[in-house]
């Protein structure tokens, strides 16, 4: 038995027989197709949020509610708090997915979840309906075999997070008086490799910016004005690619100026960690003889955590089906601007558009918006409530933990840290670098996926015994 109740050993035991069962019911969480995006249909979120809550009540969880807010993709929310004197974890996880990106290069249906070398394959299987899972399994193992926890947990499962939280304020505005907790413990981020376990420590934020390009009142011919009449799409490329310096550096007036430096312990813990650059680009899906990018004088773990970088993730100009010899008239790009601490995403994102609208070439009429931005986030990864986790995740794992940042965004880490008055947040996910999370084929590790499971029955043992602030 641990010290507040429920025995580890018999939780554990519970967790290896009924695994398939476990499986089974992420198999039937990853069947629904809970695209968040818009022009996807919003009944799908909303038969996902009422799965969830059945397999949280599946578990032996209390309270179990579908949290609503008008026109926003449904929250579900559930608790187990019998332990008096115990700490409280809320445990979050989303239930939404990526769209499934281009039906053709999936090699099984992105929405039939199917096992092949040990993985499972299918949207959402490792981002995130895996991470929620493991939770949901840990405290079913908890439940079902001693009828009790260590401590106490709320599930709070959300159903934007692939969209960018974009209503978790009105969310916290009506519910936030149920969220109170002593511990945050996230299961949507990545493990440091296949096997190899990583607590995330720090995020870097993100500000979207919509860019057009307009040159023309209507298509021209290109035989008849080619040559003298600037192309938009020639010049939205130009311009695009002046975004970027001569030493790999976002060339953005500036941005730089409040970017923070690493201390020497951040620097240290990245530097400790193993780095090889044909398992990288491996991974990273990168063609034979492209070489890295970005800026000079930085490591990979350093650029990909604590620099900011751009990406364009949207270009329209015309299909090439049904194309002519035209001229387009105009040409648009989504930007992504990725951002580090100290960074203001507002201001991040006004510079960016006074660079994209000044002084275009050929006089080109260029418009640029800020279209929603995520905060980053950091945290100090020491004390009691770490080392209990890296225990944890080192028992179920049988490796050491690594300590990592994330070059990805998660929104609701911020707010809910600063509404729970800075309780420590635990960063711990299912994903490997294998995953493809939000890309054609996303797979879960499932011998990985197992360690996850093992890990957070371990987690609320460890945290049973971390001394809290009452």
């Amino acid at each position: 038995m641990s010290k507040n109740g429920g025995s580890l050993a018999s939780a554990l035991s519970y967790l290896e027989t009924r695994t398939p069962e476990f499986l089974s019911t992420l198999k039937d969480l990853s069947r629904i197709p809970s695209v968040s995006a818009k022009g996807y249909p919003p009944e799908d979120v909303r038969r996902s949020a009422a799965a969830v809550a059945d397999a949280l009540r599946g578990a032996g969880v209390e309270n179990v509610q579908v949290l609503e807010i008008p026109d926003v993709h449904p929250y579900v929310y559930g608790d187990w708090l019998h332990k008096k004197g115990a700490p409280t974890i809320l445990l979050y996880g989303h239930h939404d997915v990526q769209p499934e990106g281009r039906h053709d290069r999936w090699k099984s249906p992105p929405f039939e979840p199917t096992e092949r070398g040990g993985r499972l394959y299918g949207r959402g299987t490792a981002d995130d309906k895996a991470g929620v899972m493991a939770h949901v399994a840990a405290v079913a193992s908890y439940l079902k075999s001693s009828g009790e926890l260590p401590c106490n947990v709320k599930f709070i499962i959300e159903g934007e997070e692939e969209i960018g939280s974009e209503n978790l304020g009105r969310f916290l505005e009506k519910y936030k008086g149920m969220m109170a907790a002593d511990f945050i413990v996230l299961s949507d981020t990545a493990n440091f490799d296949t096997g190899v376990p990583a607590l995330t420590y720090q995020l870097r934020g993100i500000c979207q910016v919509d860019v057009e390009v307009q040159g023309l009142d209507q298509p021209k011919h290109s035989g008849m004005f080619g040559g003298p009449v600037p192309d938009p799409v020639q010049v939205l490329c130009r311009i695009i690619a002046d975004l970027t310096g001569k030493n790999g550096e976002l060339n953005v007036p500036g941005l730089y100026r409040k970017v923070a430096r690493p201390g020497a312990r951040q620097l240290a813990r990245i530097r400790k960690l193993p780095f090889e650059e044909a398992k990288f680009k491996r991974e990273a899906g990168m063609m034979k003889g492209m070489t890295l990018a970005g800026e000079r004088g930085f490591s990979v773990y350093e650029k990909l955590w604590t620099r900011p970088s751009l990406t364009v993730i949207a270009f329209e100009a015309r299909a090439i089906q049904g194309s002519s010899n035209q001229i387009i008239k105009a040409a648009r790009a989504r930007l992504s601007l990725r951002t580090v601490p100290n960074m203001d995403a507002r201001e991040a994102g006004r510079l960016l558009v006074k660079k994209l609208t000044t002084k275009p070439p050929y006089g080109a009429k260029v418009t640029a918006k800020v279209n929603g931005g995520t905060p980053w986030w950091t945290t100090d990864p020491e004390g009691p409530a770490f080392e209990a986790a890296r225990r944890a995740l080192k028992a179920g794992f049988k490796k050491e933990t690594a300590m990592i940042g994330a070059g990805g965004s998660i929104g609701f880490v911020g707010p809910f840290a600063r509404l729970l008055g800075g309780a420590p947040c635990l960063l711990m996910g299912v994903e490997d670098p294998a995953c493809n999370a939000h890309s054609e084929n996303e797979s879960l590790h499932l011998g990985d996926w197992v360690k996850c499971m093992r890990s957070a029955v371990y987690l609320y043992d460890e945290l049973s015994r971390v001394p809290v602030k009452q």
